[in-house]
């Protein structure tokens, strides 16, 4: 049996499996964090204000109007059908997203059997992450591929689809911001000027299903409501949250009621982490500079995550683009950097093997409150950091000489 359909009837299967499961566990859980969205593409259809909170919901609608515009056509079904379509479409993003990661990162042919086995260690690696973001109905997966294929784009010289593919994940969710700000840094200013122009467009665009006046409303009520539901006190202490915000407080008990102190220090920890990975020295090969900037986006993914002060576990469904570049180059050196090499194993350890279903509930709970989920993403940090600053081509597959 060829080995492409071997691998395409395994990942087949988990995916059944998976669809499987949801469909016998979404009804009892209430459809998780997707009713908020459905309720919110049905309040667009019936003309209700999307931000005036339902008590039915779990969590209030937090996200753009044009992202409520997005969800109204899986709102023309039952809740339990659009919950299956939305389901689908995040297994569909999850197979695109290791392809198009694939197309970034890949700079050097490793066979393809080694590629296979890459895009399963990446997906085993990142598991947990996935898996709370297919069970829990959320964003995350669709967010990652939009930024990818963006990336994509971009790194083809087509910046205004890519620019605007960025955008979109902004309209979404905030924290992809970042990627604007990174930009910026590496003084590539044609982009910036077109994700700036995207976001304007996705702000205005609204207007033409429920006229220019109501989506004013909209956008002047959405700003506010970010900061009121996403900087409360309440999620900021919560054990499963896994953000830097909550690591300070964890750290620092003395400041855990001063925002202004805890937002200076955050502010001033993304300005230090966006210029660290401003650039090495370019290469003179074309292909090691689309490597390094591949870590740099690596790294702001990782940054999207840490720096979001709601950053749940669904949100660090991100590692999966990082854990792909570590992976790959650890088959390009024969993994022979045993540094890195440990820097992933801890990450893996802290990240995904003190689940509940492994280690128990009571100990979850404890390892929770010491924001294991934090260390690792942070461990993944430095294993990129590793690879960009302190190891060179040579190590990298040998392209300075060859």
């Amino acid at each position: 049996m060829p080995r492409k359909l071997i691998v395409i009837i395994i990942f087949g299967s988990l995916a059944l499996g998976l669809f499987i499961q949801y469909q016998a566990r979404v009804t009892k859980r209430g459809f998780c964090d997707y009713r908020v969205y459905y309720e919110a593409g049905r309040d667009i259809l019936t003309g209700q204000n999307i931000y005036q909170q339902d008590s039915e919901a779990i969590t209030p609608f937090k996200y753009s109007p044009f992202f409520a515009v997005f969800m109204a056509p899986f709102s023309m079904v039952d809740k339990r059908t659009s919950a299956s379509l939305f389901f689908i479409l995040n297994l569909i993003c999850l197979f695109f997203i290791l392809k198009v990661s694939r197309r970034l990162i890949f700079f050097k042919d490793i066979g393809r059997k080694k590629e296979y086995l890459v895009f399963l260690i990446v997906f085993v690696l990142s598991f947990r992450a996935i898996l709370h973001c297919l069970q829990s109905g959320q964003v995350g997966l669709l967010i990652v591929l939009s930024i990818l294929l963006g990336l994509l784009f971009i790194s083809r010289n087509k910046q205004v689809q890519g620019s605007f593919l960025i955008g979109f994940a902004v309209m979404i969710k905030y924290m992809p911001f970042l990627f604007g700000l990174h930009f910026l840094i590496k003084k590539k200013y044609k982009v910036c000027l077109f994700f700036a122009l995207a976001l304007i467009v996705y702000c205005l665009l609204p207007g033409i299903f429920f006229g220019a006046k109501t989506n004013f409303h909209y956008l002047k009520d959405w700003f506010p409501y970010i900061t009121s539901t996403s900087l409360d006190s309440g999620s900021l202490v919560d054990s499963k949250n896994y953000s830097l915000w909550t690591l300070i407080r964890r750290i620092i008990p003395g400041i855990s009621a001063n925002w202004a102190i805890i937002s200076i220090i955050l502010v001033f920890g993304v300005v230090v982490v966006l210029f660290s990975i401003k650039g090495k020295g370019r290469q003179s090969n074309p292909q090691m500079n689309e490597f390094y900037d591949c870590i740099d986006y690596g790294m702001v993914f990782l940054a999207m995550a840490l720096f979001n002060p709601n950053a749940w576990l669904h949100n660090f469904v991100v590692v999966i683009f990082p854990y792909m570049i570590v992976m790959y180059y650890l088959f390009i050196c024969n993994f022979k950097d045993k540094i890195v090499l440990a820097l992933l194993a801890l990450s893996f350890i802290f990240f995904s093997l003190v689940s509940e279903s492994l280690v128990g509930d009571r100990m979850q709970n404890m390892l929770e409150c010491c924001s294991v989920v934090t260390w690792g993403t942070l461990l993944l940090f430095a294993a990129l950091f590793k690879i960009k600053f302190y190891s060179n081509s040579i190590t990298i597959g040998g392209l300075r000489n060859g």
